[in-house]
C-alpha cells in the first residue's frame, strides 16, 4: 500500500469545515447572585457531507486466521460493573430470545445477571469475556433497528485532545480495512440508520445502527477492527492531519498550526457560552469545579495545549485504553443473541506480504495457515503428552490423515505450521499450506477444519496403539550424545 496514497496532503483541511464537535452545557449547580451555570461537556462528533475518498486494495499473500486477540492487556484495570437502574422484575417475554449457559461457556462467556426491563418489553443480559474480561450486554427485544456500540474508557490527563485525535484517527483505516477512511464510505455505501462516534470527557463511544441484519454486523466487523487494530498507530502522518501539524503556505509569513482536530477546537472556544464552561469546570481557573481528576481537563483538546502532544503519547494511550478488559459493548435489537457472542469469537483473519520474487505464477505463490491458542497458561504434563499423541496421529507420517489429505487436494505442494508447538509458555497449533493460488485461500480452510470436525467425530484408524509404538520418541530411550541437550528446559 504506497503511504501517498493512503493519506491526505497535510495542508488539506477541508475535513474540518465538515466534522464538528458540539458541547451541550447542561445546568449542574448555580453560585449564588451570580448564576453562573455548571457544564457537562458531552463532545460529539458529526459527520455530513463528507468528501469522497478513495480506496485502497492491498494485494497481499500470507493470510493467517488467528482464533483469538492478541492485544497487550493492562492487568491493573479493575472489572467494570455497569449500574442499572430497572423497576421491579416481571416476567420474561416468551417472544425474546434467550442465550442459553452452554452456548455461553462454549464461546469463552459468562453470564453475569439478567433482567427484564417491562418499560421497553426487553430482556437484558450481561456478559463477561473469561480471558479478556470485556463485557457485554444484550439487549434483546422487537426492535428491528438494531444497535451495537462499543465504549472505552479514556480519561485524559490535560488539555491535548488526545482521546478526540484518537477518536477521529482510529476510523482512517485499520488491519482489515485499509483503505483511506472506512467511515466514509460506510457513509456513503452501507445501509446504517446511525453511525458516529463521540468523544466525553471520560470515554469514548462508537455506535452503530441499521435494520438490515447482513448490513449491521458488517458495521459490527468494521468498528471492531477500527478500534482494536488501527492504522495511525503506525502512521505519523495520520496524527499530524487528523491532530496537529505546522503548516507555511508563504516563506513570508508565520508558520501555523492546522489539524482536523485543532480547527475544531479553535471554533470551539470562538464561542462565548464555551469559554464560560471552561472558565467554571477546567482546572487552569482558581475556582475550577474539578482543579485534580479528568474532568478538569478538556478531553476534546485546548487549541493552546493540542501541539504539545507527540505521537510517542498518542500511541501509548491507544495500547493503555483501547483493550477488551476495558471495553464495555452492547447489542440491542431483534437479532440473534447467541450471534452476538459468537461474532464476538470469530476468527482473526490477517493478511500480509512477503516478497515472493519474480520466477512463477505470482498468484499461485499464496501461503495459508490456521493457528489455535491452546492454553493461556502452561499445560500440564498428562496435557502435554496427549497434545503430542494428538499432534502425530495427525500429522507425524505420510499416512497422517490431516496430512494426508492436504497434501492430495492439490490447493498447494507443502505443508507449512507445523503442527503442536509446546516449547512456549503458551502452546499453540498451526497447519496450513504453501504455493496456494489466491482463488484457493478460502479452500485451503475449508478443507481444514472440515478434516479437524471429522476426526473429532469420527476418530482414527483401529490399529492406533501400533502407530503410536512406530514413533521413536515412544521408543525405549537409549543413551546418545544428543540425550542431553533434548533434556534442556
Amino acid at each position: 500500500m504506497e503511504r501517498a496514497a493512503l493519506l491526505r496532503s497535510l495542508s488539506c483541511t477541508s475535513l474540518a469545515s465538515n466534522r464538528f464537535y458540539f458541547r451541550s452545557f447542561v445546568p449542574r449547580a448555580k453560585f449564588s447572585s451570580s448564576s453562573v451555570a455548571v457544564a457537562r461537556r458531552n463532545h460529539h462528533r458529526l459527520i455530513n457531507n463528507l468528501t469522497r475518498r478513495s480506496l485502497l486494495r492491498g494485494d497481499s499473500r500470507l493470510h493467517l486466521s488467528l482464533s483469538s486477540y492478541s492485544l497487550p492487556f493492562n492487568k491493573h484495570f479493575s472489572s467494570l460493573s455497569p449500574n442499572a437502574v430497572a423497576s421491579p422484575s416481571t416476567p420474561s417475554s416468551p417472544e425474546v430470545a434467550e442465550v442459553s449457559n452452554e452456548v455461553a461457556e462454549k464461546l469463552g462467556f459468562e453470564k453475569v445477571s439478567e433482567e427484564f426491563i417491562g418499560e421497553c418489553k426487553s430482556k437484558a443480559v450481561l456478559f463477561k469475556h473469561k480471558k479478556t474480561g470485556a463485557e457485554v450486554m444484550s439487549v434483546s427485544n422487537d426492535d428491528e433497528n438494531k444497535v451495537f456500540g462499543i465504549v472505552f474508557r479514556t480519561p485524559p490527563k490535560d488539555s491535548t485532545g488526545i482521546p478526540h485525535i484518537l477518536e477521529h484517527s482510529v476510523l482512517c483505516g485499520s488491519r482489515k480495512y485499509p483503505l483511506k477512511e472506512p467511515f466514509v464510505e460506510l457513509l456513503k455505501g452501507s445501509l446504517n440508520t446511525f453511525l458516529n462516534a463521540f468523544t466525553y470527557p471520560d470515554r469514548t463511544c462508537y455506535p452503530v445502527a441499521s435494520t438490515n441484519t447482513k448490513d449491521f454486523y458488517n458495521l459490527v466487523d468494521v468498528y471492531f477492527d477500527a478500534v482494536f487494530f488501527p492504522k495511525c498507530v503506525e502512521d505519523f502522518q495520520t496524527f499530524q492531519q487528523e491532530g496537529w501539524h505546522f503548516k507555511l503556505d508563504n516563506p513570508s509569513e508565520d508558520i501555523t498550526y492546522k489539524g482536523v482536530v485543532f480547527n475544531e477546537m479553535k471554533g470551539v472556544y470562538s464561542q462565548p457560552d464555551n469559554i464560560l464552561g471552561r472558565a467554571a469546570q477546567q482546572a487552569s481557573s482558581p475556582f475550577a469545579l474539578f482543579p485534580d481528576n479528568a474532568y478538569g481537563v478538556d478531553s476534546g483538546g485546548d487549541p493552546k495545549v493540542i501541539p504539545k502532544l507527540t505521537f510517542e503519547e498518542f500511541k501509548e494511550f491507544h495500547r493503555k485504553y483501547y483493550h477488551p478488559s476495558n471495553a464495555r459493548i452492547w447489542f440491542y435489537g431483534d437479532d440473534d443473541p447467541n450471534e452476538r457472542l459468537r461474532i464476538l469469537s470469530e476468527p482473526i483473519r490477517i493478511i500480509e506480504k512477503y516478497p515472493a520474487g519474480d520466477a512463477g505464477d505470482i498468484k499461485k505463490k499464496n501461503m495459508v495457515c490456521l493457528n489455535w491458542l491452546l492454553s493461556d497458561k502452561p499445560l500440564d504434563l498428562e496435557t502435554e503428552l496427549a497434545l503430542g499423541f494428538l499432534d502425530h496421529l495427525m500429522l507425524g507420517t505420510p499416512a497422517s490423515p490431516l496430512r494426508k489429505i492436504l497434501l492430495e487436494s492439490g490447493l498447494g505442494d507443502a505443508i507449512v505450521g507445523g503442527g503442536i508447538e509446546d516449547e512456549l509458555l503458551q502452546p499453540q497449533f498451526s497447519i496450513g499450506l504453501k504455493n496456494v493460488s489466491e482463488d484457493d485461500t478460502q479452500k485451503v480452510e475449508e478443507l481444514i477444519m472440515d478434516t479437524l470436525k471429522k476426526l473429532a467425530d469420527e476418530g482414527f484408524f483401529q490399529n492406533i496403539s501400533y502407530f503410536l509404538s512406530s514413533k521413536p520418541c515412544f521408543a525405549p530411550t537409549t543413551p546418545t550424545n544428543t540425550l542431553g541437550l533434548s533434556l534442556l528446559p
